[in-house]
């Protein structure tokens, strides 16, 4: 496993206080983005070079800018809830347009690992307006944006989240437990596997849950 220079987008979520250490802890070279100033204390404490920026404000001269450098970028940003509008615009249209400056970028892009949800680029509700419907619709905008494109990526979706420790992984198939759940710390395994390898899983979207197989056999 080679170090990789790696910028996490992000950086201040729940996903993120896992992986950002894991990845400094594997050996690789790790910058956080976040929007919030008060969390890149942090992040510098875990090991990263803090970046505060605010996704929706990057066009894609400035997107281009900012992968560059980089050998590896995880998408892990969003929204968190709250407005639709904020949902859009994080979740869909600064995804997109990070996209637009990957391909942009061409043969120097970086490899992009997108962490969505199982079944995102199939999933859909009601239009109710809100921000779930937002949150529903972007992700999986985005997620068959990659999968039309020639980018190097991989798209990770784990099911429902929660804070338990991460035993192992199970793949899934298209039947879904609608109990299904996954711990944040396996999500933050696989980014690391994922980071490591530098090229897609066999699977692409990989679909998970908590289970008893290592993260490493994938």
């Amino acid at each position: 496993m080679k170090t990789q220079h790696v910028l996490v987008l992000g950086a201040g979520g729940n996903v993120s206080r896992h992986s950002v250490p894991k990845l400094v802890e594997a050996g690789h070279q790790v910058t956080a983005l976040v929007r919030n100033p008060d969390h890149a204390k942090q992040l510098v404490d875990d090991g990263a070079t803090a970046l505060v920026r605010d996704l929706t404000t990057l066009d894609q001269e400035d997107w281009a800018r900012l992968l560059t450098p980089f050998d590896v970028v995880v998408w892990s940003a969003g929204a968190g809830g709250g407005s639709a509008e904020r949902t859009w615009a994080v979740d869909r249209d600064a995804a997109m347009a990070m996209i637009d400056a990957l391909e942009e970028l061409d043969e120097f892009a970086p490899f992009a690992i997108m962490v969505s949800y199982a079944g995102a680029s199939e999933a859909s509700v009601e239009n109710d307006g809100g921000a779930w419907y937002a949150y529903v619709e972007s992700k999986k905008a985005v997620d068959r944006r990659l999968l039309d494109s020639s980018l190097p990526y991989q798209i990770l979706g784990p099911t429902r989240l929660t804070d338990d420790p991460a035993k192992g992984i199970a793949l899934l198939d298209e039947a879904r437990d609608a109990d299904s759940e996954t711990p944040r710390e396996l999500v933050a395994d696989v980014i690391v596997e994922s980071v490591g390898r530098g090229e897609p899983f066999a699977r692409n979207p990989i679909d998970f849950e908590g289970g008893n197989d290592p993260v490493s056999g994938l």
